[in-house]
């Protein structure tokens, strides 16, 4: 993969910086005279084509004079009389002429034969690229883009641009164009096209506090509408990203009320979107082309149907009226004003006399009830309607919601892929509501994305993908996968996932480090995905258990640090493209590092405070620094080019989660919960200063409270520290020693001589103080080739200290089993400490019909560093239920004893019940025990807020798994077989983990993988 992976870079590198179409263009010296050098070219378009070329041939003029220096005319042309000419200086050698199909200038080339067109008519938003001589008088040769139609001829501009290098973020995310002396039009043609989803964009959503404010601050204003020019960048964005659909943003806000009005704030929006090319819509609970905030209750009284549908019904008559023949996309239903279910004794009823409304309005202003597109999005409650039994007419799209958290919430079945108007996705980047708001940082893990719009597609949802982006920034890399996916499924699987952030790291920042740019995004991506910032609180992560918060907080550092060093290359190279990096990759990245050590440092200072640790006040400290960190790095944001994007990434998330009104985001940031101890203070002279935390062992924290005439003093006999067991197959074990006393006073430790050669224990001794040490830890492994077989034993290692008022002598206990195994087959799982954890990739064997199979599906999870797995092919797993239930994967598990009963947890990567008819099912059987197939997930339940939702979901949404635990029963010693199925190719698994004897202690990411053979 690596390999492939460098060979793309190169590639993107030397010819092109664009993603993911075929190269048209190069930048060497052409090395034949076949090439044509468009570096100086003007541009020629079409007198007849539509406005929304003519932008962005202009558009294309500005981002090649940064590419290359050159300026360049663009000329509004009509197809010239037999002897004229366009230039009136004579011949031009080269020229780049965007036209569509039906243009002038196109019918007049075509018909003289030097251009086909034929392979691109009629097709939606395609476009093709060729070398053209003599097209037209006055023009020797030209790079001819023609479009199928209006978006096709205006993506194909602007994916000049991009070969060229110019960046669709140039303006968003301050990408600098990249310099070329030179550009050439390689002699080859090329068609891009048709999408994959017809109508593709965003939603700009919940726009307080951050892109209203920002926006007014940039005008100097507490208050300033989101208007044509703020709409002009979103569209270019739009279209750079072969995106054409949008619902604008509509937040209430009470600060100038009503809030943000896309038909009102600017009365050019509307048209200004149609001039570029964009299909305006309205959001779920917006209907008929009106904004929310356009209803006024004090003038027009209640949003109640039954009570007042003639003023209703006039508002929704003026919508349509205004709309005009602008390319619209109307949303059609009837909800509450703010985002709720509509105020109706009887939804069903009320919604079949509003569509006969809306319909009938629609007809009145386009001669038919179908005349132009409609959309019924089936939005938390809506759902239930739809279910219910009411079914709009065949041309009205039915828009499928994920649940706020990106799991798609249903997805067409039978019918419902044949209806006129097709059926769409409407998916989640962020979000505010329970069961917390989410929409600080981006916290897509980009894998997930891909599996459930990739199920959106194979499944037929292909009208309309809608993503709710907040404030656009800083969803750039979540947007633009989503864009670039909707654009050409063909060109992505879970095995590229490496190379497309490459690519994507390529473009934006060039070649030298794509590669380490695209492995930091996807590491940052897995981290995310465990859990949204908004979410971790200081106890998500253990504290106690297999290092599970220390290794999760030691990944984020060490991510932080690799952003780091491309920062600081990156600006040494070119510092242009620092103020890029910071926006796509290091704030993200160190932003996310400084908010899992203040939340997860919390956790740490109060668990170290329970032990009395005197370095509890040094987490505590080192808290409070990141936190002021992460208010710096706000503040560095703000600063960046003058200001431009100051306030977009203000908004408040450090929280305490246990405050009122817990799923909003809080209005400041705060840190709450700190512990500290008494440093001068002497631990309980019975217990001594010097504290002993083995790995996994609550017992210092036991200790914290000591009553004399109950606990014995040192050596202790209860509470003490023992780590997890040791066996050939587990892992190192490690002991903490921690200063828990007067930290004016040096602490000498030692252990005596170890009791066996095989086992090693370092260091040994040492010296704990204030000013250089206070914690050290202890690492313990074994030689186990020096073992006996056999050996079961628990060894005792007496640790020493001075100076202490009572002799301090206490022992670490090390519990050693050293099993003799046969000879084990490949990829069996021997039993460590009780239990075993196994990622789901690494199956010994599948039993499957044809061409039926489980399949590795890399980096989609977060409880697995190796991905998921599930059946597949997708589409040959759902056309047969028996086949799907018949295929099988196996794991090869061994005991060292009989276990009385195996109990095993099943980790599923979320996803919900997309198909009423068949619900996700699952079974894990031990050896030769029959299928037992049971729900992933429960009978779902009326939520007011969030719809029907499975009963897991308010809890357990944000772990983005499911966990499923499963009784497997006794067990002999030995070699077991786990058998995994399944009832349907959404069904992921990402991990098992068997607890054996008790073995398994409480995290949230679970045990990592054991030893495998």
């Amino acid at each position: 993969m690596k390999r492939h992976l460098v060979a793309a870079i190169a590639c993107l590198a030397l010819p092109t910086r664009a993603l993911l179409e075929e190269q048209f263009l190069s930048f060497e010296i052409a090395p034949s005279s076949a090439h044509l050098s468009i570096t100086n070219a003007p541009i020629l378009v079409s007198h007849d084509d539509i406005v929304g070329i003519h932008i962005a041939a202009n558009s294309l003029a500005e981002d090649l004079r940064q590419i290359t220096g050159f300026s360049r005319e663009v000329r509004k042309g009509a197809a010239p009389a037999t002897n004229g000419t366009l230039w009136a200086n004579g011949t031009l050698d080269s020229v780049i002429l965007a036209a569509s199909v039906n243009s002038s200038l196109i019918r007049q080339i075509s018909s003289k034969g030097l251009l086909d067109i034929s392979d691109i008519q009629g097709k939606w938003e395609t476009f093709k690229t060729a070398i053209v001589d003599r097209p037209l008088p006055g023009i020797g040769r030209a790079l001819v883009i023609v479009g199928s139609d209006k978006r096709g001829t205006i993506f194909g501009i602007h994916t000049l641009a991009e070969q060229s290098g110019q960046s669709p973020y140039h303006w968003f995310a301050d990408v600098p164009a990249k310099k070329h002396a030179h550009i050439y039009a390689q002699p080859k043609t090329t068609v891009h096209g048709e999408p994959s989803v017809k109508y593709r964009g965003l939603f700009i959503n919940d726009e307080e506090p951050a892109l209203n404010t920002w926006w007014a601050k940039g005008h100097n204003a507490t208050r300033y509408p989101l208007d044509t020019e703020f709409y002009a960048h979103v569209f270019d964005l739009l279209l750079r990203l072969k995106a054409n659909y949008m619902w604008p943003a509509m937040w209430k806000s009470f600060i100038q009320p009503p809030g943000n009005d896309f038909f009102n704030d600017d009365p050019g929006n509307q048209q200004l979107a149609d001039d570029y090319g964009i299909v305006i819509s309205t959001a779920h609970h917006e209907p008929m082309q009106r904004a929310t905030n356009e209803w006024n209750e004090t003038a027009l009284g209640p949003w109640d149907w039954s009570r007042n549908k003639a003023n209703i019904t006039k508002f929704m008559d003026e919508g349509i009226q205004r709309a005009g023949n602008n390319e619209s996309y109307f949303t059609i239903g009837l909800r509450g004003l703010g985002d709720e279910a509509a105020n109706t004794k009887n939804a069903i009823e009320m919604l079949k006399d509003v569509f006969s409304v809306q319909r009938g309005i629609i007809e009145k202003y386009h001669g038919a009830e179908d005349a132009v597109h409609q959309v019924w999005a089936l939005y938390k409650e809506v759902a239930s309607y739809y279910d219910g039994g009411l079914d709009p007419p065949e041309d009205v799209t039915l828009l499928f919601p994920d649940d706020n958290a990106g799991n798609v919430y249903r997805l067409p079945t039978g019918d419902e892929t044949k209806r006129k108007g097709g059926t769409g996705v409407y998916f989640h980047f962020e979000y505010v509501g329970l069961p917390r708001s989410y929409k600080w940082g981006n916290t897509n893990n980009i894998p997930k994305v891909l599996k459930e719009l990739m199920h959106a597609y194979l499944r037929g949802a292909t009208q309309i993908w809608i993503v709710n982006v907040g404030d656009i920034k800083p969803m750039e890399l979540p947007l633009g996968f989503a864009m670039d996916l909707a654009w050409d499924v063909s060109k992505f699987s879970f095995e590229k996932m490496p190379e497309y952030l490459a690519l994507y790291s390529a473009r934006e920042f060039g070649p030298e480090h794509a590669e380490e740019i695209g492995s930091i995004l996807l590491e940052h991506s897995h981290l995310v995905g465990m859990r949204r910032y908004e979410l971790i609180t200081p106890d998500t992560f253990s504290q106690l258990n297999y290092r599970e918060a220390e290794r999760v907080l030691s990944r984020w550092k060490a991510l932080a640090a690799r952003a780091k060093v491309v920062y600081e290359a990156i600006g040494a190279a070119d510092a242009a493209l620092k103020p890029a990096f910071f926006q796509l990759v290091y704030h993200p990245v160190v932003s996310g590092a400084l908010y899992h050590g203040v939340t997860l440092g919390v956790g740490a200072n109060y668990r170290f405070a329970l032990e009395r640790r005197n370095s509890a006040n040094a987490v505590a400290q080192q808290v409070l620094a990141d936190f002021e960190s992460a208010y710096d790095l706000v503040e560095e944001w703000d600063a960046m080019l003058d200001g431009k994007w100051a306030n977009m990434m203000s908004q408040a998330v450090y929280d305490a989660i246990e405050e009122p009104k817990r799923w909003a985001a809080p209005s400041r940031d705060i840190v709450a919960n700190l512990s500290f101890v008494q440093l001068r203070q002497d631990m309980q002279f019975s217990l001594g200063n010097l504290g002993i935390r083995a790995e996994g062992s609550p017992s210092p924290t036991q200790q914290g409270r000591w009553a004399e005439s109950v606990d014995s003093s040192m050596p202790t006999t209860v509470f003490t520290p023992v780590v997890p067991l040791m066996d050939p197959y587990g892992p190192s074990r490690h002991v903490d020693l921690f200063m828990r006393g007067n930290h004016r006073i040096l602490l000498h430790w030692a252990l005596d001589p170890l009791p066996v050669p095989w086992l090693h224990i370092t260091p040994s001794n040492g010296t704990l103080s204030r000013s250089t040490q206070t914690d050290t830890r202890l690492n313990i492994t074994i030689d186990w080739s020096a073992v006996p077989t056999g050996h079961n034993t628990t060894l005792r290692i007496a640790l020493r200290s001075t100076p202490s008022p009572f002799p301090y002598l206490d022992y670490i206990h090390i519990p050693i089993h050293n099993s003799a195994l046969p000879a084990l087959p490949p990829n069996t799982f021997p039993e460590t400490a009780g239990y075993i954890s196994i990622e789901a990739a690494h199956f010994a064997a599948t039993t499957t019909p044809s061409p039926l199979s489980f399949y590795p599906i890399p980096h989609l999870g977060t409880r697995s560093e190796s991905g998921a797995i599930a059946l597949r092919p997708f589409l040959t797993a759902r056309a047969s239920l028996a086949d799907a239930q018949a295929a099988a994967a196996t794991y090869l598990i061994h005991l060292t004893s009989a276990a009385p009963a195996l109990v095993a947890t099943v980790y599923i990567n979320s996803g919900l019940d997309t198909d009423p008819k068949r619900k996700m099912e699952f079974s894990l059987t031990l050896d030769d025990a029959p299928a037992n197939f049971t729900r992933v997930l429960g009978d779902y339940v009326k939520n007011a807020n969030a719809g029907d939702i499975p009963p897991e979901w308010m809890e357990h949404v944000a772990d983005g798994v499911w966990t499923k635990r499963v009784v497997l029963g006794p067990a002999g010693p030995g070699g077991h077989r786990l058998v995994w199925r399944v009832n349907s190719p959404e069904v992921y698994l990402e991990k098992i983990v068997v607890d054996v004897r008790g073995g398994v202690q409480p995290s949230y990411l679970g045990p990592p993988e054991t030893f495998r053979f």
